[in-house]
This record gives C-alpha cells, sequence and structure tokens, in this order.
C-alpha cells in the first residue's frame, strides 16, 4: 500500500501580514523564553507568541510582535536560516510565519494550520531542519517539506504504520539518509535521494522506541530518548552517550557544540566530543532554563521568569539579563491607568469569582516609559491581587485588593502596608478566618477609599484619611451577604456607589444619605438578560459622562439611565438593552449574549467594551453607533478574549489586556481640558506624502472649532467631545483644501475663551 499525498502542492497558501505600528503598541513579556536559536551571531529568542533578536557583537534587541504581524498565538518553534536570510516561526497551531531579514515583511504560510484532513490536534510545529534549500518540518502528524527559495510547501509524509500519522519531534540528515524521532514508533529512516519519500514503505524503523530528539553532531547520530538518555546510533545500535538525570527540554547544536538542556543542568560537548560546559547553578536564582544555545564560547538560557540569560563562560554563574523590559506577565487580569502610570494584576479568580487554585503574581507598573516589576516576594507573598486602585491625591500611592490575603498599600512601587482580619475590620469567609476576599476599591472625592469584603457580613468597608477602617450598613443592599460574591464597583461624583455581584444583581450605595438599595430583576423596570439564575452575573460596571450606569452581565449589556432613581421611591428605574439597527434595518439588542468582562469611558463620551470572546467594541456616547470592532481578524489582538480595557486619558491611549499580551491603541480622543492654553494641531506642516488625519487637541470639553483659509473662507467647523478632534483636511468632507495657511479659531464653550493656531498645508 503506497499513501500519495500531494496537497501542499495543489492548494499553497502564503499570506502577507499586515503591519499594525503605525496606531498599535505592544507591551508583551519576554520573561519565560521557550525556545532559541542561535545564528551568524544573533540568538533568536521565542517568549511564549513574541520574539526577540539578541545581536551578539553590538548587543542590540529588534522585537517582532502580533504589532508587526505575528499571529499572536503560542509558538513552539523559531529558526534562522542564514542561507535564506529569513526566519520561520512554527506555532503550536500549524501556522508558519516567514520573517524576511531585508524588509521585515511577514508571511504567513497557513495550509497546515487550515488542512481539514489533519486533526486540530496533530498540527503542530515541534522542529526545523534546513538541507540544500529545503526546509524539513517536524508535525505531530508527520513530515512536510518546504521550499525557501520559491517559499511553497512540497511533499508531505505520513510515515506511520500502513501511511498512517504520527508525531514527528526532530529530524536529521547524515550522508545520504533522513532520521526521524518519533514518539511511538522508534527512529525512522530513509534515503534522501528517493524521489519516492512520500511513501511510508520507503521508511524503515531503524531504532525500536520511544524518541523524542534526533541529530547529527560531528558527524554522528545522536538520539534522545524518552527516558532522558542520549545514545550514539551507528548501524543499527544505541550506545549511550549521556544519561541525564532530568527531563531533557532542549537538544540542539549551535554554536559548534553539542547543547542539552535540562531542568536541573545545561552541558555543552566540543566536536571531540568532550564536555566544554555543565552549568547547574545560576548566581542567587532559581535554576529554571526551557533552552540553551552557544555562540563563540558564550552561553544564552532561555529563563522561565528571568527572560534571556548571558553567561560569558562555562565556568561562571554570574549572568547578564538580555530581555526587552515589559510586564512580568502576559497572562493580564486587570489594568489601571492615569495620566502617567499603568498598573497590572495577573490575578485570578474565575468567572464565578472562584480564586482556588491559588497563585502568586506579583504587580507590573509602567511609569514614564519605564517599566518596575515587584515581585511577589516583596509582597509578603500575598496571593490572587486582582485589582489598583491609584490614590487621586499621591499618585505614588495605590491600594491593591487580593482575592484571598486582603488589601495591600503600596507607595513609591513598596509595600507600605498588608490589611487583614489580623489587623482591620476585613473579613474572611464564613468558615475561614484567613481567607480575605477584597474585589475592588474606589476614592471618593472626599478621599476615603470605598472597597468589597466578598462573602462576608459587612461586604462594604470604608478606610478613611485617618487611617480607621468603617463597616458601611448595606442591609438593604444584600440579600444574603455571607453567601453573596462580589468583585466590580464604580462611583459616581456623588460619592454614589454601585457593586456587581454573582447573581444577585448590583447593590447601590447613596454616602450622602447612607442608604442602600437592591437593583434587582424583581425591581419595576430592571430587564436584565435572561440567565438560568433570576439575576445574571454582574461582570463589569462604568458611569459616564452623563451620569448612566453601564453594567455588563455574562449574557449581554444593559444601561440604567437614571441610576440614583433606585433611592427615590416616587421615580421610575429603567434598566434596559440598547436597541440598534443591523445591517438589514432590522432592530436587535447591542452586544446579543456577549460575555462582557469591562467597560470604560473616554474623553469623548465613548464607550470601549471588551468580550470574553469576541474582541472589543467602541460604541458612540448612547451605544447606538458601533464605531470600532477589534478581534483577532483585523487588529493585533493575539485573541479575541479580552479580559481588561483601560485608557490613558491625557493622552487617548486605549489599553487591552488579554490573556496573551498586554496592547495598546492610539485612539486620539483625550478628555477635555481646563483651558485652550495647550492648542495644537499635528502633523504641522501637512507635507504631500502624508495621507492621514490631522490631529487637533488641547481642547476643552464643548468648545466650537473652525478653519478658515487666509482669506477666512469656512473650510471645517465641528463641536468637540472631549479634548480632541480630526481633521481629514478637505473642505467639509468634499474636495482637499489647497496649499496654504489655515487658522484655527478655537471658542469655549463658555463663548468667552478664544484661542487661534495655524497650519500648514503642504500639497
Amino acid at each position: 500500500m503506497k499513501n500519495f499525498v500531494l496537497i501542499f502542492l495543489i492548494f499553497p497558501s502564503i499570506v502577507l501580514s499586515q503591519d499594525f505600528s503605525d496606531r498599535w503598541k505592544g507591551y508583551f513579556s519576554y520573561y519565560n523564553i521557550t525556545d532559541l536559536d542561535e545564528s551568524d551571531n544573533k540568538v533568536y529568542a521565542a517568549a511564549e507568541n513574541a520574539y526577540f533578536i539578541y545581536d551578539i557583537p553590538t548587543q542590540s534587541i529588534q522585537t517582532v510582535t502580533s504589532i508587526e504581524g505575528l499571529s499572536g498565538n503560542k509558538i513552539s518553534k523559531i529558526y534562522h536560516s542564514k542561507n535564506y536570510g529569513l526566519t520561520c516561526i512554527g506555532y503550536e497551531d500549524g501556522l508558519i510565519q516567514i520573517v524576511m531579514d531585508n524588509n521585515q515583511n511577514i508571511f504567513s504560510v497557513v495550509d497546515i494550520r487550515d488542512k481539514i484532513s489533519i486533526s486540530p490536534n496533530n498540527k503542530r510545529i515541534n522542529n526545523f531542519f534546513e538541507f540544500e534549500g529545503k526546509l524539513y518540518m517536524s508535525t505531530d502528524f508527520g513530515i512536510a517539506e518546504y521550499s525557501l527559495q520559491n517559499l511553497e510547501f512540497g511533499d508531505s509524509f505520513f510515515i506511520g504504520e500502513n501511511g498512517s500519522q504520527i508525531q514527528i519531534n526532530q529530524i536529521t540528515i547524515l550522508g545520504e539518509k533522513i532520521y526521524a524521532a518519533t514518539s511511538l514508533e522508534g527512529i525512522k529512516s530513509a534515503d534522501i535521494t528517493n524521489p519516492n519519500l512520500i511513501d511510508f514503505e520507503a521508511w524503515q524503523t531503524e531504532y525500536t522506541g520511544n524518541w523524542k530528539g534526533i541529530l547529527n553532531f560531528s558527524n554522528t547520530i545522536f538520539g534522545l530518548r524518552n527516558n532522558n538518555t542520549i545514545s550514539t546510533l551507528e548501524n543499527g545500535t544505541a550506545s549511550i552517550f549521556e544519561a541525564v538525570g532530568s527531563n531533557v527540554t532542549g537538544f540542539n547544536v549551535s554554536g559548534d557544540q553539542l547543547v542539552i538542556t535540562a531542568a536541573n543542568q545545561v552541558s555543552a560537548f566540543n566536536s571531540e566530543l568532550n564536555m566544554e560546559a555543565f552549568i547547574d547553578q545560576l548566581q542567587n536564582t532559581e535554576f529554571s532554563i526551557n533552552t540553551s544555545v552557544s555562540s563563540n564560547g558564550q552561553y544564552f538560557l532561555g529563563h522561565r521568569s528571568l527572560g534571556l540569560l548571558n553567561l560569558q563562560n562555562s565556568t561562571t554563574t554570574t549572568f547578564s539579563e538580555l530581555s526587552p523590559a515589559g510586564p512580568l506577565l502576559n497572562r493580564i487580569f486587570s489594568l489601571e491607568a492615569s495620566s502617567s502610570d499603568l498598573w497590572i494584576t495577573f490575578g485570578e479568580f474565575d468567572q464565578f469569582l472562584n480564586p482556588f487554585p491559588l497563585n502568586s503574581r506579583g504587580l507590573s507598573h509602567l511609569t514614564e516609559g519605564e517599566w518596575i516589576n515587584i515581585d511577589v516576594e516583596n509582597l509578603n507573598n500575598a496571593r490572587e491581587l486582582s485589582n489598583v486602585t491609584i490614590d487621586p491625591s499621591n499618585p505614588n500611592r495605590v491600594f491593591v485588593g487580593s482575592f484571598f490575603d486582603g488589601l495591600l498599600e503600596i507607595e513609591n512601587n513598596e509595600l507600605i502596608q498588608q490589611y487583614d482580619s489580623s489587623n482591620s475590620s476585613i473579613e474572611g469567609v464564613p468558615g475561614n478566618l484567613n481567607d480575605n476576599r477584597i474585589g475592588a476599591s474606589v476614592f471618593d472625592t472626599q478621599g476615603r477609599l470605598y472597597f468589597t469584603n466578598s462573602i462576608a457580613e459587612n461586604q462594604l468597608k470604608r478606610l478613611n484619611a485617618n487611617g480607621e477602617f468603617e463597616n458601611i450598613d448595606m442591609s438593604n443592599g444584600y440579600l444574603n451577604p455571607t453567601e453573596t460574591s462580589s468583585s466590580k464597583m464604580v462611583i459616581d461624583n456623588n460619592n454614589n456607589i454601585f457593586i456587581g455581584t454573582l447573581g444577585d444583581g448590583v447593590v447601590a450605595y447613596s454616602a450622602s444619605t447612607g442608604t442602600s438599595a437592591l437593583i434587582s430583576s424583581n425591581i419595576q423596570g430592571v430587564e436584565f438578560p435572561d440567565t438560568f439564575n433570576a439575576n445574571p452575573n454582574i461582570t463589569a460596571l462604568e458611569i459616564d459622562e452623563n451620569s448612566r450606569l453601564w453594567i455588563g452581565t455574562q449574557a449581554g449589556l444593559r444601561v440604567m439611565s437614571n441610576p440614583t432613581a433606585i433611592f427615590n421611591e416616587s421615580q421610575n428605574v429603567s434598566v434596559s438593552p440598547i436597541i440598534i439597527e443591523d445591517v438589514d434595518g432590522l432592530p436587535q439588542e447591542l452586544l446579543f449574549e456577549q460575555f462582557i468582562t469591562d467597560i470604560t469611558t473616554d474623553g469623548a463620551n465613548n464607550k470601549w467594551i471588551s468580550t470574553a470572546d469576541s474582541g472589543v467594541f467602541q460604541v458612540s456616547a448612547n451605544g447606538q453607533d458601533i464605531l470600532n470592532i477589534f478581534n483577532v481578524e483585523n487588529s493585533p489582538l493575539p485573541t479575541n478574549s479580552v479580559r481588561t480595557v483601560e485608557i490613558n486619558q491625557a493622552t487617548g491611549e486605549v489599553f487591552f489586556g488579554t490573556p496573551s499580551g498586554l496592547l495598546s491603541y492610539s485612539s486620539r480622543v483625550t478628555s477635555g481640558n481646563k483651558t485652550l492654553e495647550n492648542l495644537r494641531a499635528y502633523p504641522n506642516p501637512v507635507r504631500p506624502n502624508y495621507t492621514g488625519l490631522v490631529t487637533i487637541d488641547g481642547l476643552t470639553n464643548g468648545a466650537n472649532v473652525k478653519i478658515t483659509d487666509v482669506s477666512g473662507n469656512l473650510v471645517f467647523e465641528e463641536f468637540v467631545d472631549g479634548g480632541s478632534l480630526q481633521w481629514d483636511t478637505r473642505a467639509f468632507g468634499k474636495h482637499k483644501v489647497a496649499s496654504g495657511v489655515y487658522f484655527i479659531v478655537v471658542t469655549g464653550e463658555d463663548q468667552i475663551e478664544t484661542k487661534v493656531g495655524k497650519i500648514m498645508i503642504i500639497r
């Protein structure tokens, strides 16, 4: 029986990836190095779903992420071809991307990923081996052959029993023989000159057993067994070369050395098969290495939490940390932004507000363009850090909610105090005094910190400016507080607080009257989404510029136009969906049955709504217009699961936190300024090759903006929402204006303050 498969020749598919660097930024973590390759005095380091290139002589670094066109999925293998000047990226899902050295163009090769006849579980790219212009790919289904000259697939080889698909872990070639290490059917070999390698019968099982690696070094074939024994292979005989005492995770030839990476050691052998290096200790840090390579006597180790490490020689335990700066992890849980700072937590609790199994992950802080990562050891090993609130009167001071270990006070990036049931009024869950679940916190206009204490008798607490804690009477808000989980919380300008619960609705509290209430489905006028329970799980809350309460649930979006009505029996309560028209003019509910994870408001009162599996939606102030939809298809988002969205109101930078990394988008929408003193327009001048929009910022909310030519002819006019607007350099959206100087005349909403600016247009 013969197995002839020519699918890759018949349906080749290669796509040029889009570069998003014009308006997007990536803030990925490069501290978990999953694979390395060494080529031409450079180290190529894969860090989960991005990679960077470290130039050894110049010590320079270049990052490549989804912003530049990478898929954002998990990288399984990285390889650089010096002969063809390109980098090959293999992914867990079978995607292959080719990055060209000369112009950094990224081509996506989707044949394996999209092939229906291959199970999704069998598409992983395990290894690359280059030979005579061909790239042989070891995959979970077999071997794929790819031309580096033409950038197209050749044959694919299914070499399992009777031509079945089988996991190939690594390939090598010596002389005229190709070897393939398989997980279940031993090491198979064939004549590389055989034009019919597609026939499984051309492949013979030369060494039985389970093998996870094979390579050619010093004219000798070395095989790596599943039991972590490395053997030399010759004429059907396997002779033990090295018995490694722990799991081998790296097995490669680099820098003219055979390099073996294991859980507790890195060893390297020269061409005479003498040991050149044995590294089993790193100064003042845990030995936690995924992979390693050598280059000119130096060793580069891929650490699981410290990134790329460089040891100058084989005898030292001191190292340099080479990874680009970034957050501790890619697994973003929550964000908190101000005009100068961004704080990141890594949580996490699940959709049912269950924090188990517990984790300890530290915090990351971006300030003035510099990353400050605070290890959990410097936070008293507090677990489940899930929320940060910046003190508006002291931006160097933040409070961090732990969903197990209470409330942390941090100033100047150092832990000042940890509050829990032992030293404050914070309560543990019933039956466990030490399980102190702080879900969210907010500052009121008087500088007092309110925070939620989930599954406790007194769920809302306040930390006063004098350092005293106070339990807030919420007897009319919570039905069964010791059985109710809560996390999200918002506050309006009048110190009215709204708290999201798991299945009970929204709890409200008025600080001015000291009264509480419950917004639930049994209140007339409340139209929550239909769910299994009487009330949905409240997953997101936001108060907008018009004091409306936006409510996200696991089953859709709701808006409460008059949230304070819940405190007044004479007022009608209204919680309802937003109804819009679809493309056919038919009414439909905005974000119908979407799992809403977060909501935030920009300077123009537009809403940015993140979802669990559909990306991020930007909608107009009233929700009637969808302004943008960002997902993996049209943006550099690495996943459609976006957990949190936050905005720097001063710059208009919108941050998206996902389980696969942190990114941002320049919305060019800022909050309104107090005066027109900082009015500006950019770019200025507008040169002939510029095709984008002109941004005018430094505006006050509600200001009138007019643009005229030097003769006073009006070419543009608009009232601004927020602190900025954009002009397409057209006369009222029609023809492009001619070259010349144009005046920008801005009048404040009060009709008193006026400012005039200039912009030059060059056609």
